[in-house]
């Protein structure tokens, strides 16, 4: 399909585009997309960090269209996969990732929400119309089908663009990658896409600037104290407004925090201290590696009932004390390395590299408790480990 127009990007340059992306870009549902900031509160903390999800819809657009050209997909499969790079997080929610717990009391995951609107949409139709089947759509963006690893797997053009395009935004160089090296070494293996071991250490560079950029921007204290804050008083919102799923996900950004500032009691005092910048303290921190697997399950299956209790035995008015526990993300290590005659192995056992990322991964996941700085003087005397020995006498010592 012949491009009829450019769009300028600061990551890829020239982005080319054909009537068919055109007219999926017109549609409502992807120009909500340029109301939704592509990392939710990071801006409290790198200044410059409000790129949206829409140009990062783009960039994966246009680094799809890049791989298919390399992997010499024919017309139909290229077109299919760059509509898919475009449409792939058309179901995110006001503030990205940081409503994603709320999409999950709504029994839904952004990505079934992409499919919902692709299918349920006049997108749906416009795909039609250029002979796409909004179905296939639906399940590249997934990570399944022929082409669906390309859209999403452990070494995905997602990741490709976002590394990038975040690190750029941040004023950080830890997101730098050899774009053109990984690109030129990925092939498809049974549906698999693998990576030619001539290209290992680019694909290295590329977990080593994922692992820096987890651990000084994605995962960056002040930024979890904030997105705790914001989702603790957005539950509040939810069950105050008693707002549906259909009235959720169809909220951008402005309009989620314009009504959250118009609300009362506890949602409109956290929304104004995080506008303020009068942020919860952190009270205590904790490697997840140091802490007894009994009691790190249950604090992931309880942690609500967990942090009301602590509130209440200190005095503390509910929604000012609030649990933090980072989730694991490794899947990036199951990349595979295409060794020569057939040989496929994870990137983590021909690495020692990526061995050692993995394991540094692990080291630095810690669980956090935060309290309003008014509220700190009542846990002047928090000993984390005797406290939940008495509270949790049914598990193991907290501390290993």
């Amino acid at each position: 399909m012949k491009a009829v127009k450019t769009i300028r990007d600061p990551i890829h340059g020239t982005i080319e585009l054909t009537e068919l992306e055109i007219a999926l870009i017109d549609t409502p549902e992807m120009q909500r997309l340029r109301n939704i900031k592509q990392n939710g509160f990071c801006y409290l903390v790198y200044p410059a960090m409000n790129s949206t999800r829409f140009e990062h819809s783009l960039g994966v657009m246009h680094v799809a269209g890049r791989l298919a050209n390399k992997l010499e997909l024919d017309e139909d499969d290229k077109n299919l996969l760059r509509v898919s790079g475009l449409l792939h997080d058309i179901g995110h929610c006001a503030f990205s990732h940081t409503s994603d717990k709320i999409l999950e009391k709504f029994n839904i995951t952004h990505e079934e929400n992409s499919i919902r609107i692709i299918q349920n949409s006049q997108i749906s139709d416009i795909l039609s119309s250029y002979g796409i089947s909004p179905k296939e759509v639906s399940k590249l963006i997934v990570g399944d089908g022929k082409y669906g690893k390309i859209i999403s797997s452990e070494i995905d053009v997602d990741k490709m663009d976002y590394l990038i395009r975040d690190s750029y935004y941040a004023g950080v160089a830890y997101g730098i990658i050899d774009l053109e090296r990984i690109l030129y070494g990925i092939k498809l293996v049974k549906e698999n896409l693998v990576v030619d071991v001539r290209s290992l250490e680019a694909v290295e560079s590329l977990l080593i600037s994922r692992n820096l950029m987890y651990q000084t921007v994605y995962r960056h204290h002040t930024k979890r104290i904030v997105e705790r804050m914001f989702s603790e008083a957005l539950k509040k919102f939810i069950e105050l407004e008693n707002l549906s799923c259909d009235e959720f996900i169809k909220m951008d950004d402005i309009d989620l925090i314009s009504r959250m500032r118009n609300s009362e009691g506890y949602v409109k005092d956290i929304v104004g201290r995080i506008d303020k910048r009068r942020l919860f303290k952190k009270v205590f921190h904790e490697k997840l590696i140091m802490i007894e697997d009994a009691f790190r399950k249950e604090l992931a299956e309880n942690f609500e009932e967990i942090q009301r209790e602590i509130a209440q035995d200190f005095g503390i008015k509910e929604g000012y004390l609030l649990i933090d526990i980072p989730e694991m993300k490794l899947s990036e290590f199951e990349i595979l390395i295409d060794e020569g005659n057939g040989v496929l192995r994870r990137i983590d056992e021909v690495s020692n590299l990526a061995k050692s990322l993995e394991k540094s991964e692990l080291e630095k996941l810690t669980f956090c408790i935060y309290a309003a700085k008014e509220e700190l003087h009542k846990l002047k005397n928090f000993t984390p480990e005797d406290y939940f020995e008495l509270k949790q006498p049914k598990l193991s010592k907290f501390m290993k």
